[in-house]
């Protein structure tokens, strides 16, 4: 459920702080005061795409946010534990816009993508734009309102079977492209050969790097060497251990008369013993190689073998002994071309297989939800005034269908508005407002399959008026059945419907034009109602305002 909505610097809103509560709610207003900014500034939280026209003018950035409630929203929650986004039972959604054209979001206070907004507003709220209705005639989008109402398992597993069919029609690809040209298996076959003559051990090349640096540098070793050996142990002059031996020998002669200088001769003999070991460390660090230029040549030359390779498949030096055994295994895999091919086109067929049963129980459930779904919706058109109109939605799969994502299915809506006359394709027998009708029977009957607590309508009732607009207030009244509807709307009759109302009012002051929003009180809204009807400030309209709202 949606809490809270906080606006500030967006469009022509300089700030808002609305809350909300269950149930149906309804935003009316003037045309062009800006009713749909709210829907707009939801949907970016949602995941919606932005720009930096939508940023007040005079303002660097727009900052929304918004608060839900998830304690009925099972699906939510396990996202965000998905994502580590989770806090509690609520959620808070940020997003700032900025007029350089970037955007950054937030969820529960943390950095989060677009993408995982718009992922996270799939389970949140379904929102119905006002040109809605003009998607009806797209084939894609008929599918896609038919699938709400199947099983998402099923859909899903359709998905999954095309996903492995199109990964075993990849290896089949990969590999003839690999063994049908013999040039290229001859290719392949002479770059493993001369990768194995190097025959570069993994870690080696960097244990190249360091030898190569310590054989250009011998003579500056031997040099510290001497020069460190010479200030610990020099015959000919004073060094440090012949001054260590002299002061511990010195310290031990009274050490017996004073427990702190026993403990000063202690200290002294243990840096004795660390002295001749560094000696004998010395020695043995002396560099042993017989001939340094040599062992540098030889180095060097298998240094710049490494790197013409590397160069040669554009890798780095270090992953050549991974290069080695990749090719190895390709060649394996190639060495008997006509039993891998065939295990491969197997695992085709019963990709296939697979995914041809996938879409047959698709098919399946799709039939049984479009006879649910023109039961719900025919119900509905009766109410709106097309009692005489009928539906029908086809669901033939196409027998050599390739596989694909969304199944084997031609999915197509006809409707008829008059009896005797067959359902046609919507485009071709609808009128603008016949349209709107069957798109909000649609939109009404047809629930989201991730149940989302939140329904937003904004003007869905264009085209609609009189008796049926009675109607069309009580369907989105039923849309906020256990949770929310919120409609953006111009009749009164759907407004007086509604168990909250917002209005929303366009101002112009020192040449700036914003925009307020008001949640209304009963007497407030006796007179939008009445506005809505013709004049507030009649007696008929307000006294009929008064009557619609009773009658709710």
């Amino acid at each position: 459920m949606l809490r809270a909505l906080s606006i500030r610097h967006f469009a022509i809103i300089e700030a808002a702080e609305l809350e909300f509560q269950p149930g149906f709610s309804v935003i009316s207003g003037e045309t062009g005061a800006g009713k749909s900014i709210l829907i707009d500034a939801l949907g970016l939280l949602l995941g919606d795409r932005a720009s930096a026209g939508q940023v007040a003018a005079g303002q660097t950035q727009a900052e929304l946010s918004a608060e839900f409630d998830l304690g009925h929203q099972p699906g939510a929650r396990d996202w965000l534990q998905a994502q580590a986004l989770d806090e509690d039972e609520g959620l808070i959604v940020r997003r700032i816009l900025s007029t350089e054209g970037g955007s950054r979001a937030w969820i529960n206070g943390r950095s989060a993508t677009i993408r995982q907004l718009a992922e996270l507003g799939e389970q949140l709220a379904e929102i119905h734009g006002q040109h809605e209705h003009q998607l009806l005639s797209r084939p894609a989008f008929q599918r896609e309102i038919l699938d709400r109402q199947v099983d998402p398992e099923v859909v899903a597993e359709v998905r999954l079977a095309h996903q492995r069919w199109h990964d075993a029609r990849a290896a089949i690809d990969d590999f003839e492209r690999d063994c049908g040209d013999p040039a290229q298996l001859e290719l392949l076959a002479f770059q493993h050969r001369e990768l194995e003559a190097l025959a570069l051990e993994p870690g080696e090349y960097e244990s190249l790097e360091q030898d190569q640096e310590r054989l250009a540098r011998s003579d500056e070793v031997r040099d510290c060497l001497a020069r460190a050996r010479t200030a610990l142990d020099d015959e000919a002059a004073p060094n440090a251990r012949g001054l260590l031996l002299e002061a511990h020998a010195a310290l031990d002669r009274v050490a017996d008369l004073d427990p702190g200088l026993a403990e000063l001769a202690k200290l002294l003999g243990e840096a004795r013993i660390n002295v001749d070991e560094a000696i004998r460390g010395l020695e043995r660090a002396e560099p042993n190689e017989p001939d340094d230029a040599r062992a540098l040549e030889r180095t060097n030359r298998r240094l710049e073998k490494c790197l013409d390779l590397a160069r040669k498949h554009r890798i780095r030096p270090e992953q050549l002994p991974a290069l080695t055994a990749d090719l190895g295994q390709r060649l394996e895999r190639l060495a008997d071309q006509d039993e891998r091919r065939e295990i491969l086109r197997d695992d085709l067929e019963r990709a296939v297989v697979a995914w041809q049963g996938a879409a047959a129980r698709l098919t399946t459930q799709r039939r049984k939800a479009a006879e649910l779904l023109v039961e719900r919706v025919s119900e509905r058109l009766s109410k709106l005034g097309m009692a005489e109109s009928s539906m029908v939605i086809d669901v033939e799969p196409r027998p050599d269908a390739a596989p694909s994502p969304s199944g084997r299915d031609d999915i197509a809506i006809r409707f008829s508005a008059n009896p005797g006359q067959p359902p046609q394709a919507l485009q071709r027998v609808a009128s603008g407002g016949e349209l709107s009708r069957v798109s909000l029977a649609l939109m009404v009957s047809a629930r989201g399959r991730l149940h989302a607590a939140a329904r937003v309508f904004d003007e869905v009732d264009a085209g609609i008026g009189g008796e049926t607009a009675h109607a069309v207030g009580q369907f989105l009244r039923e849309a906020a059945a256990g949770g929310q509807a919120f409609c953006v709307t111009h009749l009164a009759q759907v407004a007086a419907r509604a168990d909250h109302h917002f209005r929303v009012e366009k101002s112009t002051a020192s040449g700036q034009t914003t925009i307020s929003i008001k949640r209304l009180s009963d007497t407030e809204r006796e007179q939008e109602v009445a506005r809505m009807l013709g004049d507030r400030d009649s007696a008929s309209s307000l006294a009929h305002a008064k009557e619609l709202l009773a009658a709710t």
